[in-house]
């Protein structure tokens, strides 16, 4: 079975992904949002990223622009009952000619039957080598 907290309604949230807090164990961990993430990141993708430098043909970061979290001053229940509004790109990715890298799947390890350091993306792809790596991404 496949889990997936984040949710798109294109019908009513164009351009938009739903980000659940769902309690649900997809890998390593319960997933659910921490009071503090969703405060922080709204506020992170409207006064932090517009004064970063980078280049806009070549990377997009998804902002996550509202959220909304339970009043309860236990953080263990609030965790369990957010949920963030985020950009979402992914819906018209290939007819840009885009190819998109989810960020944390560049570090991920710790799977069953591997060493639990080296991350899967190292692995699945054979980027065994620093200039392999390199090529991987240029491509």
């Amino acid at each position: 079975m496949v889990w997936n907290r984040s949710v798109v309604i294109p019908e009513g949230f164009p351009g938009l992904q739903l980000k659940l807090a769902l309690s649900v164990k997809l890998s390593s961990g319960l997933r659910t949002i921490p009071p503090q993430e969703a405060h922080f990141n709204p506020r992170f993708s409207f006064q932090v990223l517009p004064s970063l430098t980078m280049n806009h043909n070549i990377i997009t970061i998804a902002k996550e622009i509202a959220s909304v979290i339970h009043t309860t001053p236990d953080d263990d229940i609030a965790r369990h009952c957010a949920v963030i509004v985020r950009e979402y790109h992914e819906d018209r990715s290939e007819e840009r000619g885009e190819r998109l890298i989810v960020c944390t799947s560049l570090v991920e390890s710790g799977h069953a039957g591997t060493d639990g350091r080296t991350p899967s993306v190292i692995r699945v792809f054979e980027l065994d080598t620093e200039e392999k790596r390199l090529q991987w991404f240029e491509k």
